[in-house]
Order: structure tokens, then C-alpha cells, then sequence
């Protein structure tokens, strides 16, 4: 074995927090031979980089603990690990229990002034969108990764032919208008957001006209992932089914770059988890249902109908986590 071969065992080793018995075990059942594994070991004291990496494994083990006991808190309480739904919340309640609690819930009541409730269909956006072009994500379903690489899947199209394919309402997960396609879209289906209006719960900023929207078939699937911000996405046509799992829940939801996590399109199923998979949670929101989504919290979303849906960031508290976020590649 090379030394740098050795090198990275003891670093692996140093990482996941072993001690030097169990330094010294690993080279050995790597191949080493006990002498010169007790070598390369006795090394390490003096070695300010392994110094540092003990102390960065004690910092992350420290960190698992607190994690535990907030996963421990959550599966004890009241009611057991439960999504709240709330009716017409007052927004001091929705904000103090929920807000800044960092919990997630589905909300009713909340949009029941919009006329896009009985407004919105295929034939509404086609009479007052129709000949706007939109730009929306396609040939998701030829790549496996399409949302980390959604750039390269931005496509222009005209809204009238988009409403065209999608009235065969045939399941697919290959086009879906997204938040991502906002910039574009926010200007060009504007009159959309006529049939919108302010919702309590974020006051006044924006005026219901700040929001991303959403419209998609049958089938579109938003892979495992949380976001940067809190979001609130507000279903207007069909149904979504949305997945949540906690952000205590790190270790076990394979965060391997930015903010994507490796279960993809994986249904986990809803309750408490165990050693490998996550507890989650699980909702379907229909028209005029609400889910609120916590920053940190990873979740995935998929449409069980023709959908259309509305999600804000504007709330009545900062919401500028992202700012402090670094684009962080590989974990």
C-alpha cells in the first residue's frame, strides 16, 4: 500500500472520530502490517492536520448529539411526529408556532378570496395568455439529474401550445413551468396574477403579485431537496403530494451536493424512520390548500393531477437565509 494510500485511511479514520486503537485497526485490515501501522499512527502526534481533524470529528459529534435530542423532542411530542393543519390561522399563531419555530404545516383558508380558484383552467389561461411565450423545463425525463442541471433544460415556448399538449392529460414528467422559470414567466403571464390577491398571512408586500408560478401534468416530480428560504406553495388545479422529512434528519437524508439529496424521486415512506431512512412526513394539498415549508426542511413534491400552483417567500419576517449561504458543491 502507497503511503498515500495510508494517508487517506488515517483521515478517513480521523473524520469518523476513531481513536488510535482504531486507527491502528484499519490499516491493519486494510493490509498494513501491525508495525508499521503502530508507526504511522504514533506519527499522528505530532501531525497539527491531524490535530485538526480530531477536533473537527469531536465538533461533529457534538453536533449529532444536539440533532438527537431535537429528533428525540420531536417523536415525544404531544400528538407524536405530526404535520399540524391549520384553519384560517391567525398570523400570530402561524408565525410564533410555526415560523419561527421552523415547523412545517398545511394550511386551509387561507386563499378562499382568490378568483383563481374558479377561474383558473386550461381554457382561461389559454383566452387571456394564449399567444404569450413562457419558458418552461423540458426533456426532464432523459436525465436523471435534470433538476441540479435545470439550465441546461430552460426552453421557450408558446403558452397556447404548451395548453395544447397538456389537455391530453397524458402523466409525463418531462415539461413543467417552475419557479425557476419565473423571470420570464412573472412578465409574460402577468395576467394570471390578476386573478390573485394578498393572503393574511404574509401582509401586504407584494400583494399576492410576488409569487412563483407553477404549472405542469400529471406526474411532474420535484426531487428530494429543501430550499434556502421558507416557501408557502398554494395548490389552485389538481392536487400535489408533498413529502417533508426534518433537517435534524441530515444525517440520513445522503446530502452529497448543495442543497440535492441522493433519494432523488425515492417515495420514503411516511412515519418515523429508522437507521437509514428519514423520518418524513406526507400531505396532499388540493385547490385552495396550502403547505408551509420551513427553510432547511428537505421535501419532494408530485403532482397527482394536472396542476397549477402559486409559492410566495414574502413573509412578515426576514427571510434572507440565503445570503449567508455558501454554493456549496460536493459534501
Amino acid at each position: 500500500m502507497s503511503q498515500s494510500d495510508k494517508r487517506a485511511l488515517l483521515a478517513e479514520g480521523l473524520a469518523a472520530g476513531d481513536d488510535d486503537a482504531a486507527l491502528h485497526a484499519r490499516l491493519v485490515a486494510a493490509g498494513v502490517s501491525a508495525a508499521a501501522a503502530k508507526y504511522e499512527v504514533d506519527r499522528l502526534a505530532k501531525d497539527p492536520m491531524a490535530a485538526t481533524l480530531r477536533k473537527q470529528a469531536a465538533r461533529l459529534a457534538k453536533q449529532g448529539w444536539l440533532l438527537a435530542n431535537q429528533q428525540r423532542l420531536a417523536l415525544e411530542a404531544d400528538g407524536g411526529f405530526a404535520l399540524d393543519t391549520l384553519d384560517r390561522p391567525e398570523p400570530a399563531h402561524f408565525y410564533r408556532h410555526h415560523y419561527e419555530a421552523n415547523r412545517p404545516a398545511k394550511l386551509v383558508g387561507i386563499v378562499d378570496h382568490w378568483p383563481a380558484l374558479s377561474r383558473w383552467s386550461l381554457d382561461h389561461f389559454a383566452g387571456v395568455a394564449g399567444n404569450a411565450v413562457v419558458e418552461a423545463q423540458v426533456e426532464r425525463e432523459r436525465d436523471p439529474d435534470y433538476e441540479i442541471a435545470k439550465d441546461g433544460h430552460r426552453r421557450l415556448v408558446r403558452f397556447a401550445e404548451l395548453i395544447d399538449w397538456l389537455r391530453a392529460d397524458a402523466p409525463s414528467n418531462d415539461i413543467y413551468l417552475t419557479a425557476y422559470n419565473s423571470g420570464t414567466n412573472a412578465a409574460a403571464l402577468g395576467a394570471l396574477w390578476d386573478d390573485l390577491a394578498p393572503i393574511d398571512l404574509l401582509g401586504d408586500r407584494g400583494g399576492g403579485r410576488d409569487g412563483f408560478f407553477w404549472l405542469g401534468p400529471k406526474g411532474t416530480l420535484t426531487p428530494w431537496h429543501h430550499d434556502l428560504t421558507n416557501n408557502l406553495l398554494v395548490q389552485v388545479i389538481g392536487r400535489k403530494r408533498v413529502r417533508m422529512a426534518p433537517p435534524w434528519a441530515f444525517a440520513r437524508m445522503r446530502n452529497s451536493h448543495h442543497c440535492f439529496s441522493d433519494w432523488g424521486n425515492d417515495a420514503l415512506p411516511h412515519g418515523a424512520g429508522d437507521a437509514d431512512t428519514p423520518p418524513v412526513l406526507e400531505t396532499v394539498i388540493g385547490p385552495g390548500e396550502g403547505v408551509f415549508l420551513p427553510v432547511g426542511w428537505w421535501h419532494q413534491v408530485e403532482a397527482l393531477d394536472l396542476s397549477a400552483s402559486m409559492s410566495f417567500t414574502s413573509f412578515r419576517r426576514s427571510n434572507a437565509h440565503v445570503e449567508d449561504y455558501a454554493s456549496y458543491g460536493p459534501l
